[in-house]
């Protein structure tokens, strides 16, 4: 388990994301050095639990109740 430190960055609250998860999901190419310009969306989900996803560049995210992850969970 991997723990991040929440980060002031000019008055707004950051955590950093691990560079090698985000290649493994497509966020980002291997031999990119920075994804500065990727938009991300933040859901909170209740308190201290966020889901953090890429926004996709063609289209509209996927709401959450959709996505394979919680398919999964409720079949």
């Amino acid at each position: 388990m991997v723990f991040r430190k929440l980060r002031n960055h000019d008055g707004t609250p950051l955590v950093a994301l691990d560079r090698d998860d985000l290649v493994l999901d497509g966020v980002i190419a291997a031999d990119e050095d920075e994804r500065e310009d990727q938009n991300m969306h933040v859901q909170r989900l209740g308190k201290g639990v966020y889901v953090v996803r890429p926004v996709p560049e063609d289209g509209p995210i996927q709401p959450l109740h959709e996505t394979e992850l919680l398919q999964g969970l409720v079949n």
